[in-house]
């Protein structure tokens, strides 16, 4: 007995010891984690890129274009006056990086891409190809894969200039909210980066990108109409999606707008589609969730319908060869909120309900269809991603590639299947004339 307390104790003496070392190692491999980063930065000492722009340089390949936040003008109701909430700056170099270099140069902080918000291109650059820019952003790790890239009709420096947010005062949210409009106008298609450069690159489809401009009206005076696409819908008047960016006759908030769409065969933009038409891709693609349409009234003459149109299933597609040729069939699913009836006609319930419902099928169907024979004739670019369902019928991956399915779009024929409902009649259970009312009235 009197020998094993030695050895107890022995044994004691190094289990502490053990345990001061793993304690001591332990400690060793915490402390670099409460180390700051070596490469660490005040927030203070970055300027934060929230929008750029990219333009044909006149004395060098491109003229960049930055606004930058200023870190004031979102706190505490923003800077007074007429002071916009960014700094904008402008600079000619021969590349993406090369002017970010040369802005730090007379900016008095650090340029930061990490919070940056859309990219802008001018219709001329666009028209040119956008790969070597595509490239570089790519690399680039500030850039965000989920930022919208826009086409300005004019110049990306012009563009960025009439932006003056008078909703809010942080201008990183205005871009942030702007290009979320197709949620519930459906007159800019959705865009992000990352999906743009995969489409450019794809033997499936092509991409697309907003549509944007600087608002040409300074005063109410100036409106017109010249310039709306009403008469290729068939119209006597504009409906709200039938003009290009820029040419709505409006004033109020920012100058810059977007609507439409520039459609592109690979990298390269090809031509531009109004807000209807991109009502109409949206329809096609499933990224369409609701808008307020105008329909002509199926039973009165020069009066409307406004319903609150929404998605109520994801749209099908099917694509099949008949002679080598590919036939596409596309069944949208459809239901409508009756919002104004301008005539005063019962459509809630009996047989106007129908009338309206299959007057809407027809109404939609020809815009629809207008819109894809667009894209045939005269893009001949398969925005709509119908090559994602052709690929199907091939065996392998070669044997597709080889195929080809940008040049055989052309020949593509369409089977198309509207389905409308009208689901809620709004506040007002029957409509109708006053006279109809009080007799109504009497009866009861």
């Amino acid at each position: 007995m009197k020998t094993t307390k030695p050895a107890v104790i022995t044994r004691v003496i190094k289990m502490d010891r053990g345990k001061r070392l793993i304690a001591i190692i332990m400690l060793v491999a915490i402390c670099p984690l409460l180390a700051s980063c070596y490469d660490a930065r005040e927030v203070d000492d970055l300027g934060f890129v929230i929008a750029m722009g990219l333009d044909r340089g006149k004395t060098n390949t491109l003229r960049m274009t930055l606004q930058i936040a200023k870190p004031m003008a979102g706190a505490d109701g923003g800077g007074s006056g007429d002071d916009l909430p960014y700094e904008q700056f402008s600079v000619e170099a021969p590349a993406v990086f090369s002017g970010l270099n040369m802005i730090n140069t007379f900016a008095s902080k650090q340029i930061s891409l990490t919070h940056l918000k859309v990219v802008v291109f001018s219709s001329e650059l666009a028209r040119e190809g956008l790969k070597p820019y595509l490239n570089a952003m790519l690399r680039g790790k500030e850039f965000r894969p989920n930022m919208p890239i826009v086409v300005a009709r004019h110049t990306a420096e012009e563009y960025l200039q009439s932006v003056d947010p008078k909703l809010v005062t942080n201008a990183a949210k205005y871009y942030e909210l702007v290009f979320q409009s197709y949620k519930y106008t459906g007159l800019i298609p959705k865009v992000e980066f990352h999906d743009f450069y995969l489409a450019s690159k794809s033997p499936c489809r092509n991409p697309v990108a907003i549509l944007g401009d600087a608002g040409k009206f300074l005063s109410a005076e100036e409106f017109d109409i010249k310039n709306s696409t009403y008469m290729d819908h068939h119209r006597s008047m504009p409906f709200e999606g039938d003009f290009f960016a820029g040419d709505i006759p409006a004033l109020g908030g920012a100058r810059a707008g977007n609507v439409g769409l520039a459609v592109f065969e690979g990298d390269k933009m090809v031509g531009e589609l109004d807000g209807t038409n991109t009502t109409m891709y949206l329809l096609c693609t499933g990224d369409y969730i609701h808008s307020y349409w105008t329909f002509p009234d199926p039973l009165a003459e020069g009066r409307y319908v406004l319903m609150d149109v929404k998605q109520s299933r994801k749209p099908k597609h099917r694509v099949e060869f008949v002679d080598g040729k590919p036939r596409i069939d596309i069944m949208l699913n459809l239901e409508g909120d009756l919002v104004a009836v301008q005539s005063d006609i019962d459509y809630e319930t009996g047989d106007n309900s129908l009338v309206l419902e299959s007057a809407a099928e027809d109404y939609i169907k020809d815009h629809v269809q207008k819109f894809l024979d667009k894209t045939i004739n005269e893009f001949q670019s398969d925005i709509c991603g119908f090559g994602a369902y052709a690929r199907a019928h091939f065996m392998t991956w070669a044997e597709w590639e080889a195929y080809n399915w940008h040049t055989k779009y052309k020949d593509a024929t369409f089977n198309l299947t509207v389905n409308f409902k009208v689901r809620r009649p709004g506040l007002i259970l029957r409509s109708g004339t006053s006279e109809a009312m009080e007799s109504r009235r009497d009866d009861q």
